[in-house]
């Protein structure tokens, strides 16, 4: 996959892209895990993760996100943009270990009310 260039890419290989990155970078057995991705402007974001381990649900641990979260994360902005709508500005896809998943937006409006 070119992270690069998903212009392409159907949207489910792009889902499978972050759940595979997010497995192949934790390095213990988890609960739940999310991927955030924060970008403002067209080239300017960061990414960074955390997840849960069924020992320790209460705690919070990091993982390192590498810049094939950031590109997944712009493309899925870039298509979810709607005409005469701003962009989002933060995401948040949650991974369970059964594989299925949660994707969710925040819009500038609303990251004024957090």
């Amino acid at each position: 996959m070119d992270f690069r260039n998903l212009t392409n890419t159907p949207i489910e290989e792009i889902y499978q892209a972050l759940g595979r990155l997010i497995v192949e970078a934790i390095p213990e057995v988890w609960e739940q895990a999310s991927a955030y991705a924060e970008i403002e402007e067209d080239d300017n974001g960061l990414t960074y993760g955390h997840y849960v381990t069924p020992e320790e649900p209460a705690v919070e641990r990091d993982f390192d996100t590498s810049y094939r979260f950031y590109f997944l994360f712009k493309e899925l902005r870039r298509r979810f943009r709607q005409p005469g709508q701003a962009p989002w500005v933060k995401a948040r896809f949650t991974l369970y270990p059964d594989g299925h998943f949660d994707l969710d937006f925040t819009y500038p409006e609303e990251a004024l009310k957090e």
